[in-house]
């Protein structure tokens, strides 16, 4: 009965810990991908401003941050839209 018990809560540290580390990695896979959004708003923002030709923009997008063609054209909307607010 002892010998059982032990048994069942023997591998019980490791799934705890494997639990924490899946966590951890989820977090930083978010904070990675956040991180990355704000890089292509900042990068649109900065072409936009600097009156580079929208289809210059989406194509540049699409180069450098691997966008699909949909992406960057939402990205590029948006910036649009945060200037008429401004």
């Amino acid at each position: 009965m002892v010998r059982s018990f032990k048994d069942s809560f023997s591998g019980f540290g490791r799934e705890i810990l494997e639990h924490i580390r899946e966590d951890n990695y989820a977090r930083l896979d978010e904070a990675a991908f956040e991180e990355r959004m704000i890089g292509i708003e900042k990068a649109v923002a900065a072409l936009y401003e600097a009156e580079v030709d929208e289809e210059r923009i989406k194509s540049l997008l699409q180069k450098y941050w691997d966008l699909r063609l949909s992406e960057a054209k939402e990205f590029l909307k948006h910036e649009k839209q945060q200037q008429e607010r401004n």
